[in-house]
């Protein structure tokens, strides 16, 4: 990642945080609509869908570090956080990062408004309203609308009586199955990740399944044929809000078919496999950094071989209390990627790579002994010498109280960009 800017810095995460949830929803919704999909497992499609997007969103947080290169020592010299360098990009205002965030973050904000406003609309629904032990009956006036949203069934007055009673077992199962909390978290989830049409469809898949499992529940207190009539004598009328759980939908065929599908036997095997689905993508993406890890294994072994590990300089390699720049290494970063120069021979040649520079922090908490323990030449190690040396001051290393001298390492990476 590299720390050019703190928007680069935000941009690239942002980034690699789609990449990464993006191809992992992907690859469950497909399993999802390949294997689960027409299984009368309701229950448990229900909990996939919702570990499939919890999981996405956690994905691309894991890390699996390696062993190989665990230590944050040089031998027993204390090895900082590689600072990445790049040549600076002429950043015009279409290729702004902070622009685009900004620009993002409106449009989210408008989704997450229009959810806000919706809810707001069903909660402040005119009706007559009949509280029960378990839910709120409201009667819409001229109406043949038939929904439920968190502990509300939303019922028209003008649905026949014959067909009341089926509608209203129906909204029951989402009220009690507390189906509106899924529907705001997929509605939630999409709007903030908008740009990505995968959970858009997962959220009409999550509101299938639900209705699915509605049918399943409430037409075990019906004659099946009766309650399969009701449904599709309505398949056509007008549906509700959009965050409710309309009766009528353009899935009634599906719904219809799926009341008469019998269980598959090989459903229980098919439910074991989300698991080592899942286990794979965490494997995939928390060993993701593995490759990059073992190709920095040489020039940290090489920084071990040639760092100077006498003690005739009286510096310490292991204190109690570390040194620290007076901002912070978020700012000393800053410091060095803000002002460091990347050499014109360096750049004429398409050099790249990391230096290390050995440095003494002295009781004062300032720099001697500047060197470059390993470098990559053309004018590179010299750059990077050069900015340590003229680092503000840190504060000392102490032990037992006392301010000592301590050694160091800091690798900094030469990395050329395009521009």
């Amino acid at each position: 990642m590299l720390k050019k800017t703190p928007n680069q810095t935000t941009m690239n995460s942002i980034l690699n945080f789609y990449l990464e949830s993006g191809f992992s929803i992907a690859l469950l919704t497909l399993f999802y609509t390949l294997v689960l999909r027409q299984e009368k497992s309701f229950v448990f499609n229900r909990f996939y869908l919702i570990s499939s997007v919890l999981l996405s969103l956690l994905i691309p947080f894991l890390r699996i570090d390696l062993d190989t290169i665990g230590s944050q020592t040089v031998g027993t010299t204390l090895l900082l956080d590689t600072v990445e360098f790049g040549n600076q990009l002429d950043q015009s205002t279409f290729l702004n990062p902070g622009l685009w965030i900004w620009l993002y973050t409106i449009v989210s904000s408008m989704l997450l408004f229009r959810i806000f406003y919706q809810v707001r609309k069903l909660l402040k629904h005119e009706g007559i309203s009949v509280d029960h032990h378990d839910h709120r009956l409201i009667t819409l006036r001229d109406s043949v609308e038939a929904y439920s949203f968190l502990n509300m069934i939303y019922l028209g007055d003008q649905i026949p009586e014959a067909e009341r009673s089926a509608i209203l077992a129906h909204e029951r199962v989402h009220v009690m199955e507390k189906h509106s909390i899924d529907v705001l978290l997929f509605e939630i989830i999409s709007a903030v990740l908008w740009i990505n049409p995968i959970y858009y469809l997962l959220k009409r898949l999550a509101r299938a399944n639900h209705e699915f499992l509605a049918d399943a529940h409430a037409v075990n207190g019906y004659n099946k044929e009766q309650y399969v009539k009701a449904l599709a004598s309505h398949a056509i009328q007008k549906q509700g809000l959009s965050l409710a759980h309309p009766f009528y939908t353009s899935s009634t065929l599906k719904r219809i078919k799926m009341i008469y599908r019998q269980n598959n036997k090989t459903m229980k095997i098919k439910q074991i496999l989300p698991f080592g689905l899942a286990f794979a993508l965490i494997v995939i993406f928390g060993c993701e950094d593995a490759a990059q890890q073992l190709s920095e294994q040489d020039d940290i072994t090489a920084a071990k071989t040639i760092s100077d590990y006498t003690m005739k300089d009286g510096a310490y390699d292991m204190v109690d209390v570390q040194p620290a720049p007076a901002g912070g290494m978020t700012e000393f970063y800053s410091y060095i990627t803000q002002n460091l120069k990347y050499p014109t021979a360096a750049k004429e040649a398409g050099v790249e790579g990391r230096v290390f520079v050995q440095f003494i922090l002295d009781e004062s908490g300032n720099f001697k002994d500047v060197k470059a323990i390993k470098g990559i030449g053309s004018g590179c190690d010299k750059a990077a010498v050069e900015i340590v040396k003229n680092a503000p001051k840190w504060t000392p290393g102490l032990i037992d109280g006392k301010a000592v001298s301590v050694r160091m390492v800091l690798p900094i990476s030469f990395h050329l960009g395009k521009g």
